[in-house]
């Protein structure tokens, strides 16, 4: 009997202790039912979405030959051959500005550039080749292969863009303004032809772009100059965030350097935005250049907000009457901007309305703001004093459908010094307007 009586006190002591242990448990699930379930419901859909992706690309394996029309018209054979074609076609109008003498409108049509992009063995190849006639006479913009060991791995060779500064590194169709800021323009060397490392690591926690290029850039050469040589760049972005589905997720932030040979020859120069006029001329400059330069951008739902601060600094070694080194040229540019969808689109870049003109809706607005400088400093050993350069941009951007963009665009500008502006008799302060129609495939 006292044995009976034990084994029936030890089952009932097990079945209290599961159901007190389920109902902590239930208890506790309940109490973090609350704070969990968005991230849960955010975790589902990221499954979901990669069960999508995943099934895509099998069905894209077992698919033939095709052509599609999603984003740009495509040619496709499984996973195999891919080839996007692409298009932009932009045009300008700009109004009068009294104070630097433009006293009639101003319309240009800029000649559209075309490329093809496109990979092989299902991304172990990829490549461009572009061409924007407005540029110059058969003036090819990217040229390059691209092949993909991993994602920690990638080797790219050809004519691109040397890894320095985030604004220049993005694609015009995915510009927020009409034009680029002068960290971008004037100080970041654009492309060239070179061979870069780069890829991916620690879960997209990193991002690292490390190259030699021949010389230092497009933006860096004119008829006057050829700009420097032998550039050894590299950049790295860290995204501390990335995987959390948070707010914070989309932070990012950056630092670049380059680092060029200079051979007697002029140097940058300020120009202001629309160029209207130079506010701080080129000098000789021989010896090493350096551009350093740091990066933020954040992005969360419809908002953006994104930051720029670069330096140039040209030494000028055995320029002195005696074959002594002079006090070098040092330049920095920086600017501040937000972005701001208000028809309430998530902002990646380019926004993809949610009910496009003619289609039920209007497309898609984002209102964009920008703070910027460019200062040059004084010359020592000759008569040119710096000068530098301040600008507020307001714009709008109009997004009638993926394709078509209208961008109109208040600038506001303040040079330093008026005698060395296009508007001395404004104290250098001037106010331009201008609107770009862009349709890109």
């Amino acid at each position: 009997m006292k044995a009976i009586s034990s084994v029936l006190f030890v089952l009932l002591f097990s079945c209290f202790c599961r159901v007190s242990a389920q109902t902590s448990q239930a208890s506790a699930e309940d109490r973090s039912l609350d704070g969990a379930s968005s991230s849960r419901h955010e975790r589902v859909e990221e499954r979901q979405e990669q069960k999508k992706k995943k099934k895509k690309k099998k069905n894209d394996k077992k698919e033939g030959a095709r052509f599609t029309f999603a984003d740009h018209p495509s040619f496709r054979m499984g996973t195999a051959v891919r080839l996007n074609f692409e298009a932009r076609i932009e045009s300008y109008a700009r109004t009068p500005t009294n104070a630097i003498g433009l006293d009639q409108p101003h319309v240009a049509f800029a000649s559209p550039r075309f490329g093809v992009t496109g990979d092989f063995l299902d991304r172990r190849i990829e490549f461009e080749v572009s061409r924007d006639p407005s540029e110059g006479p058969g003036e090819w913009k990217d040229v390059f292969v691209n092949l993909r060991r991993s994602r920690a791995l990638e080797l790219t060779g050809g004519r691109f863009k040397v890894p320095f500064g985030r604004e220049m590194l993005t694609g015009r169709s995915n510009l927020d303004f009409v034009y680029r800021s002068f960290a971008a323009e004037a100080l970041s060397p654009g492309r060239d032809v070179g061979v870069m490392a780069h890829g991916r690591l620690y879960r997209d926690h990193l991002k690292y772009q490390a190259g030699y290029f021949g010389r230092d850039g497009d933006n860096a050469r004119t008829t006057q100059t050829r700009g420097a040589r032998d550039t050894v760049a590299a950049r790295i972005v860290f995204a501390p965030f990335a995987s959390k589905s948070d707010a914070l997720g989309s932070l990012e932030l950056g630092t670049a350097v380059a680092l060029s040979r200079l051979d007697t020859q002029l140097g940058l120069r300020g120009v202001t935005v629309l160029g209207d006029g130079v506010f701080f001329d080129r000098v000789y400059v021989n010896g090493r250049r350096t551009r350093t330069g740091l990066e933020a951008l954040w992005e969360s739902g419809p908002i953006s907000l994104s930051s720029e601060l670069a330096i140039v600094s040209d030494q000028r070694n055995g320029m002195g009457f005696e074959s002594n080194d002079l006090p070098g040229v040092k330049a920095a540019a920086w600017y501040v901007a937000g972005t701001w969808v208000m028809t309430g689109e998530k902002k990646h870049g380019r926004v993809d309305p949610k009910r496009a003109l003619f289609q039920g809706g209007a497309g898609a607005f984002e209102l964009a703001a920008r703070l910027e400088g460019l200062r040059f400093d004084d010359v020592v050993g000759t008569a040119l004093r710096g000068n530098g350069d301040r600008v507020t941009t307001l714009g709008l951007n109009w997004y009638l459908n993926r394709f078509v963009r209208v961008q109109p665009n208040l600038i506001i500008e303040s040079i330093h010094d008026p005698q060395n502006s296009p508007a001395p008799s404004r104290q250098g302060r001037f106010i331009s307007g201008i609107v770009r129609f862009q349709f890109t495939l």
